[in-house]
């Protein structure tokens, strides 16, 4: 008697797994997800600056001095051979929030001065100049340098490099550059310098 063979085909997918291959999965998308972070992040800042100092221009100086922070500071990372990551799209999405504190309070305080702009932004370095210096950049940098003795690589990596960098490229930027731009490039002064000496709104009678 003859023998009967039956043959079943079915398609099913294999595919390895190992709990490691998660961590590998994030440099699929790793840039995208990045920039579009990113993108929303600086964008959420435009919009609260815009809203908070009601002047497009100071806004606009606002986030072209984030955009070169945050660029300046991926630069840095590729000299240091720092990896884009998980972890380190963390820091760059925070460092926008940080480096925020370095510009915005220079550039409100040159608003609110009156005078020409050479004289807004000498007041602007002498006044909110030395708050940024001493209340933002010393204080971080005592934080951060802590970190210099950790024997974790990971926190003398992504936490003391990318946050020391992010402090030294911060306060160059807020001290440095913008004070050149606000004298070239600055908004107009929301006071006038009235002949009793008072500052007055120039939309006041």
């Amino acid at each position: 008697m003859p023998k009967l063979t039956f043959t079943l085909l079915v398609q099913i997918e294999i595919f390895p797994y190992s709990v490691f291959y998660m961590f590998f999965e994030q440099y699929l998308n790793i840039w995208k997800t990045a920039l579009v972070n990113l993108a929303i992040a600086i964008g959420a800042v435009f919009i609260v600056c815009l809203v908070i100092t009601s002047s497009f221009w100071s806004s606009t100086i606002i986030l072209l001095v984030l955009v070169m922070i945050v660029v300046d500071l991926m630069g840095v990372m590729a000299i240091l051979k720092i990896q884009l990551n998980a972890i380190s799209v963390v820091n760059l999405v925070m460092s926008v929030g940080i480096a925020v504190e370095f510009c915005v309070h220079m550039t409100h305080s040159f608003t609110v001065t009156s005078g020409g702009k050479d004289r807004r932004v000498k007041e602007a370095l002498g006044t909110m100049g030395a708050s940024v210096f001493s209340g933002i950049t010393l204080t971080k940098l005592v934080g951060v340098i802590v970190l210099c003795f950790s024997r974790t690589e990971v926190f003398v990596i992504y936490y003391f490099q990318m946050y020391l960098s992010l402090v030294l490229l911060g306060f160059l930027h807020g001290l440095v550059f913008l004070p050149v731009v606000l004298s070239i490039f600055g908004p107009p002064s929301r006071y006038i310098h009235n002949e009793q000496g008072e500052n007055t709104s120039p939309n006041s009678s």
